[in-house]
């Protein structure tokens, strides 16, 4: 079985430990202490309760198997290491350098969970970066996704150990349907799995608390991720059991993986190093895209390497139109890294820095981040529960009181609207926005003469709102933007809606996709060329902020709304 350490419970506080540690020693070569020293410093460890250097004082041992802060970030490195943010040196496998990719996941800043997710999906073994006990030919956290997909949407904890993560390969033709047949094999009765766990653990010699253990991390990032959400399951002849399922947006990464090219590294290690450079140069941007990354910056290389990459996928028999599913930093050798990603350490000086090849460059959104806007909220005042919200506002309280977040309530909220069509979403909409105490209405089907789906009045003007429903657009495209445009523009010119020029003109829509580059651009072409903003909300954050709402009387600041241009995002 595949070994996940759990150096802690939540996603956001395993990336800002990574972020504490490159940012006080990224561009060196580091080992284990060091890291330790900077994420104490960072406030983000403690021993026997104290902080700082007295927090390593007190945890430092002659025995360090016996060390508590060097044993909770040798988990962390592992981890890292296997995500492909840190890697060994040639030299020696307990110096380590900080990556390209774990730059780009930094660089993300709060907008990192894209990203994050790309690299557990990038997570496969065999890999030249880290080696695993046993003889595993397997991309894990994808082969869970693809089973629970085969196996009615769901996996328990228990299912995941005895099935996906004890799995020795998952490249043959149909595995995932061969391993939700055994599954479903052990959904007989509470006996069939707790026998299947504990022939497990006699087998390997594991106590079955430990092989428990080993999925708290693949769970949490399934759940931080907002691919899985809890539920309960009937076996067939009784009783019921915790399951972990996919929600919407895990079944669409699910899908997404059945239809890519996965690419392993026995597969690139046999090309030509001029085709391994370029496919794998161009398999990481691919996912830096996937994560809503701008690639303007690298544009033109990529494009003038695209023969090659597209010689290599005739070497590997890939369609070019296919998506890669391959991560180079996540199982190259550390020499192939240097080569193919001359950039990937920091460079000594600056001349070196203007030699390094473009294809190591850190892309981001750069000149796009003004188009990520986190909400301001403001307290309500003179706060009035309106009648028709009140059923919305106890729906989503009662959400709140079920999850471990706003967030994670949100998602909920979210996908369980993800059938609508535009007669239950248009109203939804509405509904949200007055549950943030503003004025708001739809149009109702077949008033052709309204150049909007809904409005949100602030004070004597109104915002108007270009919707989407699920069922329409699943995810927002540039379509919505265009339609936005329009709208504000009759407006303008016609009336109908008392607005103003500088109103933003909203969308509300079900997701935003992770690639948002069309979308970010032609959002600033609007503004660059007409001077109009275009705002852009999805539904989890809209049900997030009406979740504050009725939980802690906060709505969204008026002037934020009014002004938004690009994503509200939380």
């Amino acid at each position: 079985m595949l070994r996940f350490p759990n150096p802690g419970s939540t996603i956001s506080n395993f990336v800002a430990v990574y972020t504490a540690a490159f940012e006080r020693l990224h561009g060196q070569v580091v080992t284990l202490d060091d890291i330790v020293g900077a994420t104490v410093d960072a406030n983000m460890a403690t021993s026997s309760g104290y902080m700082g250097a007295e927090a390593i004082a007190r945890s430092t041992r002659l025995d360090r198997t016996r060390d508590p802060l060097y044993n909770q970030l040798k988990m962390y490195a592992e981890l890292f290491r296997s995500l492909g943010w840190l890697h060994p040196t040639e030299r020696s496998a307990l110096n380590y350098t900080f990556t390209l990719l774990g730059r780009q996941l930094v660089a993300a800043g709060p907008y990192y969970l894209p990203l994050f997710g790309e690299t557990v999906l990038g997570i496969s073994y065999p890999s030249h970066v880290l080696t695993v006990q046993g003889e595993h030919d397997l991309r894990p956290l994808a082969f869970i996704l693809q089973t629970m997909l085969a196996c009615g949407d769901a996996l328990s904890r228990d299912e995941m150990i005895v099935g996906p993560l004890s799995a020795r390969s998952d490249r043959q033709p149909g595995a995932a349907a061969v391993m939700a047949t055994f599954v479903e094999g052990l959904r007989l009765n509470p006996k069939t799995i707790q026998d299947a766990i504990e022939r497990l653990s006699e087998e390997r010699h594991i106590q079955i608390n430990t092989l428990k253990n080993y999925t708290r991390w693949p769970i949490a990032i399934m759940r931080d991720c907002g691919w899985t959400e809890k539920v309960r399951l009937k076996f067939r002849k009784a009783g019921t059991f915790e399951a972990h399922r996919l929600t919407e947006q895990g079944k669409t990464v699910a899908r997404r993986i059945l239809t890519s090219a996965d690419i392993r590294v026995d597969q690139v290690d046999a090309l030509p190093f001029q085709e391994k450079a370029a496919l794998s140069v161009q398999a990481h941007y691919n996912m830096l895209e996937r994560a809503g990354f701008d690639l303007e910056p690298v544009s033109r290389k990529l494009a003038l390497q695209t023969p090659v990459f597209n010689r290599a996928l005739g070497l590997l028999g890939i369609e070019q139109t296919r998506s890669l599913l391959f991560s180079p930093f996540q199982s190259l050798s550390i020499a192939d890294i240097r080569q193919i990603f001359p950039a990937s350490e920091e460079a000594s000086t600056k001349a070196r820095e203007r030699e390094a090849a473009v294809v190591g460059t850190v892309v981001g959104r750069g000149a796009r981040d003004h188009l990520f806007v986190e909400p301001k909220f403001v307290r309500q005042t003179h706060r009035k529960e309106a009648s028709n919200t009140r059923s919305l506002e106890e729906e989503l309280r009662t959400l709140r009181q079920h999850h471990q977040s706003d967030k994670e309530a949100a998602a909920a909220f979210a996908t369980s609207r993800a059938a609508d069509t535009r007669t239950e979403f248009y109203p939804l909409v509405s509904e949200l926005f007055r549950a943030l105490g503003l004025q708001s209405d739809y149009s109702r089907p077949g008033v052709n003469y309204q150049r909007w789906d809904a409005c949100v009045w602030l004070g004597a003007v109104a915002v108007p709102i270009e919707i989407k429903s699920p069922t329409e657009e699943a995810f927002l495209s540039t379509k919505a933007i265009r339609q936005a445009l329009e709208n504000k523009i009759v407006l303008l010119a016609r009336g109908g809606l008392k607005t103003s020029f500088e109103i933003t003109s909203l969308i509300v829509g079900y997701q935003v996709p992770n690639e948002r580059g069309d979308m970010s651009s032609l959002i600033d072409d609007i503004y660059g060329s007409f001077r109009i903003r275009i705002g852009v909300i999805d539904l989890g954050t809209l049900a997030l902020l009406a979740i504050r709402a009725a939980t802690d009387d906060l709505t969204i600041e008026g002037a934020q709304l009014s002004g938004l241009r690009g994503f509200l995002h939380v």
